[in-house]
């Protein structure tokens, strides 16, 4: 068996004989079976599909108790795949099977793994919102500021894509939610991808599954193949919030006055966050001598700094107590330093 086509389902009935007579002519000639994995669909999905099974001959079915989600489903159609090379396409019409061919060739050139990309020279999308389109971009900003294989590429949220069984060779899979490519990406084994443009249909039948349990199983997933990196900054800049009020208030009870005072205590709580950023939160991206990663953290929280030195300033001016207000300036820096951390002091330009 040349190629395995993974077609994961929810309450697709209305949609699932056009993908498999799409799939089949699109791959006409080419050895091929197309496992349907459904998710216990109550509108009989999973039973067209075994007819079309009949039908075809190539057709498997896969079903699953409950709705368990749209990657775990990839993922479980991975394990009971016969082919070499195996595909992952929605069931909702909205990825075109025509671009099968096309993938299977880039993986016959020697790419270990192909996308199908809206976002490359020649990609995009049809009849998107403009709050669908944002959600789109968020989430990949997103998954490229936090994981550096998802740099790769510039559509690592790609629903539709293909690769060599062997990237997957003794990988521990664990995907949540709707998006099983950055698993693929973080844990597989390859050493090149190419990205293949195509136009993002619109559906024309049946519902959306992207919600908002989706969208927090999404970012459950992120932090999850993050390591928790937002997390730990977070506890860190936890830290340095008690070690800037605190020096801060002692050096105020010892007659130094605040505009000098706060400076001092900046500075102190930014070498305590750096010191255990690199030591826990970026332990495993640490480059270079810690001299010139302290000066390159130095230089990425420096915006913050100044940010939290005039707000502070500014507050105090309007009668807010100076720890109130200090802290309302420390607020306010945090995301600017997590991210002037991630792509300026422990960057990872990905490379395989």
């Amino acid at each position: 068996m040349e190629l395995s086509v993974i077609v994961p389902t929810y309450n697709e009935k209305e949609n699932i004989p056009e993908l498999i007579a799409r799939v089949e002519e699109a791959l006409r000639g080419v050895p091929h079976e197309v496992v349907v994995v459904d998710d216990n669909s109550p509108d009989g999905t999973a039973e067209v599909a075994e007819e079309l099974g009949r039908l075809y001959g190539n057709v498997r079915v896969v079903r699953r108790p409950c709705k368990m989600g749209l990657a775990s489903a990839g993922l479980d159609g991975v394990k009971v795949a016969k082919g070499e090379v195996i595909a992952v396409l929605d069931a909702d019409l909205q990825h075109p099977p025509e671009l099968l061919p096309k993938m299977l060739e880039r993986v016959k050139e020697g790419y270990d793994v192909v996308i199908a990309s809206r976002y490359v020279k020649g990609g995009g999308v049809k009849g998107w919102s403009l709050w669908r389109k944002l959600v789109s971009k968020v989430a990949t900003k997103l998954a490229h500021l936090v994981i550096p294989e998802s740099r790769l590429v510039k559509d690592p949220m790609s629903g539709f894509f293909m690769f060599k069984r062997s990237v997957l060779k003794n990988a521990s899979l664990n995907p949540t939610g709707y998006k099983i490519l950055l698993e693929v990406l973080v844990k597989g084994r390859y050493s090149s991808i190419s990205e293949v443009p195509y136009l993002f249909e619109p559906r024309k039948r049946g519902k959306s599954k992207l919600g908002s349990k989706e969208i927090i199983n999404y970012l459950k997933h992120l932090l999850a193949l993050s390591g928790y990196r937002p997390v730990k900054f977070a506890l860190v800049g936890v830290s340095g919030v008690l070690v800037n009020e605190g020096l801060l208030h002692l050096l105020v009870l010892s007659g130094i006055p605040v505009f000098m005072a706060s400076p001092i205590a900046i500075e102190f709580s930014i070498l305590s966050n750096f010191t255990l950023n690199d030591l826990w939160t970026f332990r495993d991206r640490r480059v270079g001598k810690i001299l010139a990663r302290c000066l390159r953290y130095h230089l990425a929280v420096i915006l913050g700094a100044v940010v939290n030195y005039f707000i502070l300033l500014l507050l105090v001016a309007l009668g807010v107590h100076y720890l109130v207000a200090n802290l309302a300036g420390i607020v306010a820096g945090f995301m600017a330093n997590y991210v002037c951390s991630e792509v300026f002091v422990w960057y990872k330009p990905y490379s395989r």
